[in-house]
């Protein structure tokens, strides 16, 4: 089974391999039929996603490059548009990607793209906002409005100078081209704005 899902700023594909189970009516439970769940592989393509769909399409004109997140795998692939990645799967298991536009910070030529809280399935539906802007010091801002608390990732061609939290300083992690800051929960009611400084 194949499922796509728009965001505001991200795209969601699901694989999943529900081969071999099924409601028994009997039983009235989830049976499993071991001679009918077989391992399968699908492909899948930024390409993929329905970025013109939903009440904001996300543009992706002039986007050459994809930031795809694998949730199960915990891994961060770039994808060109038509490029395409080969999932595996075991009976009863799933693979969310959670797939980014790759934006350019002029300057500097810096890469980036937001994931998202990676503790939660629908990793990109915490972002509720993505700015970037350019200072005349040749610094580079990016804030993104995260909804919901856990670990936040950002694919970054680069490392930043520095990390915020809605204004104050955090520690972050700079790994495989992905920031990781750990976003604390503050309100239900407003999102939290992570800054990161080049």
């Amino acid at each position: 089974m194949f499922s796509c899902m728009y965001l505001q700023y991200t795209g969601v594909l699901g694989a999943f391999n529900c081969q071999g189970g099924g409601w028994c009516s009997k039983s009235r439970s989830n049976k499993s039929a071991p001679d009918c769940s077989k391992s399968v592989t699908c492909l899948a393509s930024p390409k993929d996603v329905e970025w013109n769909q939903g009440k904001n399409p996300i543009s992706i004109k002039g986007v050459n490059t994809f930031a795809v997140y694998m949730f199960q795998q915990n891994k961060l692939k770039l994808l060109q548009p038509s490029e395409k990645i080969e999932i595996s799967l075991d009976p009863f298991t799933f693979e969310l990607l959670t797939v980014s536009p790759v934006r350019v910070l002029p300057k500097k030529l810096i890469q980036f793209a937001p994931i998202g809280l990676v503790n939660m399935l629908n990793t990109g539906g915490a972002i509720e906002s993505v700015e970037f802007e350019e200072h005349e010091d040749s610094l580079s801002l990016v804030r993104i409005g995260v909804k919901g608390c856990g670990e936040m990732r950002m694919f970054a061609s680069e490392k930043p100078i520095a990390c915020k939290i809605d204004g104050e300083g955090v520690k972050f992690h700079y790994v495989d081209k992905m920031v990781k800051v750990q976003v604390p929960w503050l309100s239900s009611s407003r999102s939290t704005l992570v800054e990161y400084l080049f």
